[in-house]
């Protein structure tokens, strides 16, 4: 068993617990500076109120009453509990234990304020781990939930693209074509990216920037001359890194809205600026006259990667979609961390 195992163990969680308490007890309770017999007996039976009350608590009071939110009848019965368990310390000691331990005399030696008091801290400290367990738990459920949720929201790449692509390879390889085996090498290593980095958290900005540039490559060998894509990059890539997939279903909405979307003089102009620690993506396309008007900011691919932007940066992130008369225009801003930095150059 290892260390996550027994942190995970909730009745190895308990008994370490009591184990601690009676430890710590021990040195309040003891009579002189050596440990006596007296002094583990009493130990003991002074523990047994105290687990009695807080297990009633735990198991009763806390999701019967305070999980349903019904605060005022728990507090009402947490006196109560408190009250109910310092009187049955004041019954052991003063009336019963005399009975089970003949050789030992044994007194209350609290009043029925400062044992309520001990009952009261106890209350309180389980009750708080208690609670903090279980937000901890929901926090990783949350984050088990979000990582299920990326992976499904990962790889949208349209399929249609990928036979377009190997069609037109395929009509180059009839032509003879020079161009046949870089071709096949941007579609080979695009599928390599697709299929194997982005399941990765964050890759190099350089290689996410190669797979948009065979992207575009095989793009452009559907589209006549007069319509071809316009790519910027400026900034320095290197040292940087950013989560795949975030970037691409803007460029591939981009050449579906506007090179086939049946506008005059179609265009698509990209440019991508990065800074220290910042990243800024800028597209404008044409808008073909069949295009939906809400089709660019609605669309499954836009959709999913803006549910992947709010998990993966949540408050670093701007996404502006504007639906002009004549084109769309979007503008990504990414803000990168140290930490996606460091694992870019490891």
């Amino acid at each position: 068993m290892n260390l996550q195992d027994l942190v995970r163990n909730r009745v190895l969680r308990h008994i370490l617990f009591w184990c601690l308490s009676f430890l710590i007890l021990l040195n309040i309770l003891k009579v002189s500076v050596e440990v006596k017999p007296i002094d583990l007996i009493y130990t003991a039976i002074f523990h047994i109120p105290i687990i009695a009350v807080v297990y009633i608590n735990l198991q009763g009071l806390i999701p019967w009453f305070f999980e349903r939110q019904k605060y005022l009848q728990y507090s009402a019965l947490v006196i109560t509990l408190v009250a109910c368990g310092a009187g049955f310390y004041l019954l052991l000691f003063d009336k019963w234990i005399d009975f089970i331990f003949r050789g030992y005399y044994f007194i209350a030696f609290y009043s029925f304020w400062d044992i309520s008091l001990y009952f009261a801290i106890y209350l309180l400290l389980t009750s708080l781990l208690h609670l903090a367990r279980g937000w901890f738990r929901l926090q990783e459920m949350e984050t088990e939930k979000q990582k299920a949720e990326l992976k499904a929201l990962q790889t949208q790449i349209n399929p249609h693209f990928l036979f377009n692509s190997l069609n037109s390879i395929y009509s180059l390889s009839r032509k003879s074509s020079k161009q046949v085996p870089d071709k096949i090498v941007q579609l080979s290593d695009l599928l390599r990216h697709i299929i194997y980095d982005s399941e990765r958290d964050f890759i190099p900005l350089e290689k996410e920037i190669r797979m948009i540039r065979n992207y575009i490559e095989l793009q452009n060998l559907r589209t006549s001359e007069t319509r071809r894509i316009s790519f910027e990059l400026e900034g320095d890539l290197s040292g940087k890194s950013i989560a795949p997939m975030v970037i691409l279903p803007f460029i591939e909405n981009s050449f579906k809205h506007g090179l086939k979307g049946g506008a005059d003089n179609a265009f698509v102009n990209i440019r991508i600026k990065t800074f220290s620690k910042s990243l800024n993506l800028e597209i404008e396309n044409s808008k073909g006259k069949a295009i939906e008007p809400e089709s660019m900011n609605r669309g499954i691919g836009v959709e999913n990667v803006k549910k992947r932007l709010d998990l993966i940066y949540p408050g670093r992130h701007k996404l502006k979609i504007k639906d002009e008369s004549e084109s769309f225009k979007v503008h990504l801003r990414i803000e990168l961390t140290e930490n996606e930095a460091e694992l870019s150059g490891s």
